[in-house]
C-alpha cells in the first residue's frame, strides 16, 4: 500500500537533521545508480516550466531547514556573493547555502576563493595573493587562517605510526608580527620590536608611545640598553626561539607541532610522541638529545639513538625527517617575506602538513579538495562535525597553543 504524502511528511519530520541528509543522500545514490536498458535513453523526471537555473556557490543543495529540521523550503533570493538564500515555511527562519560553512560570512564568489587557494596551494604571499585576486591583503591573510583553521578542526594530530618513525626537533624564531602594544615588547620581551631605528628613532618611537619618560624615571640603566643594544636574534637555541617537534616514517605519515619556547624538554617530548605508535615492531629513531631518553619506557617501542657525531647507527639514520626540516625551511623562508607569527604557527605548520600528505595531487586537485573542506561537503559525518564556523573573532581571539615558559602569555 502506497504512502500517501501526508504519511511521508509525518516520516520526514520524525528524522533528526543529519538523518534527513543520510536519506536524502541514499536516495540520491539509488537514483543516479538505476541501470538502464541498453539502447534506451536513461529514464527522466516529466518536464517542467523552464525556471532561472540559480548557480550553486556553497554546499551541494540544502534540504532542510538548518534551525527547525522541516523540509517546507523556499528560495528567497541571492546573496551579493551569488550565494542561494532560503527560507522556512515552518519557522520563517532565512539561511543561506553555505551556512554552517568555513567560508560563511567572507563575501567572496567562488571563483575568487578557488584562486585564492590557488595561492595558498602554490605558497604565495598574502600580497601576491591579494593582487592576483583584487582583494586587499588582510582579507586574504584572514581567509589564509580560516583555511587552515578547517584543516586543524577536521584533522588535529590523531594520525598513529607505524614501523620505523625518526624524530627531531625544528627551531624557528618567535614572532609577533602585527602586535602593536608596545609595553608587551618593552615590559614582557625586554627589547625594542625589530625594525631598522637609529638612536633617535627609537627615542621617538618611546616618547610616542609615552615610554620614554617612565623608563628615565624607573629603568635608566635599562633605557640606555635600549637606545644603544641592537635587537638582533640571541644565537643558539634561546628563549626567542619555538620548537617544532616533528615525527615522520617510512609511509610518510607526519606529525609537527609547535611544543614550546626554547629547548625541548623530556616531559613535552614524552607527553607528545610516546602515544603515536601503533602496533608491535615499532622503532623510534633520534639524536642523543637527552629528552628523548628512556620516553618510550613501558610501549614496546624500540628507541634507536643515532650519535651527533655520525650519520646513521646500524640501519638507523635521520635522513627522512631532516629532508621534512629542509622543506619546512623552504616553506618558512622568511627571507622571502614568510614571517608567521607565533600565535598562528600552529595552523601555519597544519597548511604545511595537509599539503605534505597529498604532494602527490596536482595543484587543481589540492584546490579543490581544499574547497570542499572549506564549503563543508565532507563525506565523513565525523570529520564535517569537527570542521567549525570559523569567525574573525575566533581566529584573532585565540589562545597560543604552546608552552610558553612564562615568557609571554598565551593570550596575545
Amino acid at each position: 500500500m502506497a504512502l500517501s504524502n501526508e504519511d511521508l511528511r509525518q516520516l520526514i519530520s520524525n528524522l533528526s537533521q543529519e538523518e534527513r541528509q543520510q536519506l536524502f543522500s541514499q536516495l540520491k545514490e539509488q537514483f543516479d545508480s538505476t541501470d538502464t536498458v541498453k539502447g534506451e535513453k536513461p529514464l527522466s523526471p516529466p518536464t517542467k516550466p523552464t525556471q532561472k537555473k540559480i548557480t550553486q556557490k556553497g554546499n551541494d543543495g540544502i534540504h532542510c531547514c538548518v534551525y527547525c529540521g522541516s523540509a517546507r523550503l523556499k528560495s528567497h533570493g541571492v546573496t551579493s556573493a551569488g550565494n542561494q538564500r532560503y527560507i522556512c515555511k515552518s519557522c520563517g527562519k532565512t539561511f543561506t547555502e553555505n551556512h554552517g560553512s568555513a567560508i560563511r560570512y567572507t563575501h567572496i564568489d567562488k571563483d575568487t576563493w578557488l584562486e585564492i587557494l590557488r595561492g595558498i596551494v602554490n605558497n604565495h604571499s598574502t600580497t601576491v595573493i591579494a593582487r592576483d585576486t583584487g582583494l586587499v591583503a588582510s582579507t586574504i591573510w584572514l581567509c589564509r587562517q580560516k583555511v587552515c583553521n578547517a584543516i586543524k578542526d577536521m584533522y588535529g594530530y590523531n594520525d598513529l605510526f607505524n614501523g620505523v618513525g625518526e624524530a627531531d626537533e625544528y627551531y624557528c624564531r618567535a614572532a609577533f608580527k602585527g602586535k602593536r602594544d608596545a609595553e608587551f615588547f618593552i615590559y614582557t620581551l625586554r627589547r625594542m620590536p625589530r625594525h631598522h631605528r637609529n638612536r633617535q628613532e627609537k627615542i621617538d618611537w618611546l616618547i610616542k608611545n609615552n615610554l620614554y619618560d617612565r623608563l628615565s624615571i624607573e629603568e635608566p640603566d635599562y633605557l640606555e640598553e635600549l637606545l644603544s643594544a641592537d635587537t638582533k636574534m640571541k644565537r643558539g637555541i634561546s628563549n626567542e626561539q619555538i620548537c617544532i617537534l616533528t615525527l615522520v616514517d617510512q609511509n610518510n605519515t607526519l606529525y609537527l607541532e609547535p611544543v614550546s619556547v626554547g629547548r625541548l624538554e623530556k616531559a613535552m617530548a614524552k607527553s607528545k610522541l610516546k602515544q603515536k605508535f601503533n602496533g608491535d615492531n615499532n622503532v623510534l629513531v633520534t639524536d642523543d638529545h637527552k629528552a628523548y631518553e628512556r620516553i618510550m619506557y613501558g610501549t614496546g617501542v624500540k628507541h634507536q639513538v643515532v650519535p651527533a657525531n655520525e650519520h646513521k647507527k646500524s640501519k638507523y639514520n635521520l635522513a627522512k625527517v631532516n629532508s621534512v626540516h629542509s622543506a619546512l625551511t623552504a616553506y618558512m623562508d622568511r627571507f622571502s617575506g614568510r614571517v608567521y607569527t607565533t600565535k598562528y604557527l600552529d595552523l601555519t605548520l597544519m597548511l604545511f602538513w595537509w599539503l605534505f600528505k597529498y604532494k602527490d595531487y596536482s595543484t587543481e586537485e589540492k584546490v579543490q579538495a581544499l574547497y570542499k573542506i572549506m564549503i563543508d561537503e565532507i563525506p565523513d559525518l565525523d570529520a564535517k562535525e569537527r570542521v567549525d564556523l570559523v569567525t574573525t573573532d575566533k581566529i584573532t581571539n585565540r589562545e597560543i597553543t604552546l608552552d610558553t615558559k612564562n615568557q609571554f602569555p598565551t593570550k596575545l
